[in-house]
């Protein structure tokens, strides 16, 4: 079916909002993309990050460690870690 291109465009379409500074709507079209594709590394990261943008820390946490659990080789885990520092420092 389909569903390969629609996590691929909710996950750009978010990606894009990010760039944006449009939080709310990166958490839209990625929790899409999530639902679908719990595994997609991307959507996590771009998640935590939003959610951390919005003040939701555990929510950041969640996603960014779901993040490096599924990929920690992936160049989004490496930054996940900085991120998660950061976000427990707070």
């Amino acid at each position: 079916g389909n569903t390969g291109i629609i996590i691929y465009l909710n996950t750009r379409i978010g990606y894009i909002y990010f760039e944006e500074r449009k939080y709310l709507q990166t958490i839209e079209y990625l929790e899409s993309a999530i639902k679908m594709s719990s595994r997609n590394a991307e959507a996590n990261y771009y998640l935590g990050l939003s959610y951390d943008k919005i003040g939701e820390k555990e929510k950041a946490r969640e996603f960014l460690s779901r993040l490096i659990e599924l990929a920690p080789q992936s160049e989004f885990a490496l930054e996940a870690e900085k991120e998660l520092k950061k976000i427990n420092k707070d």
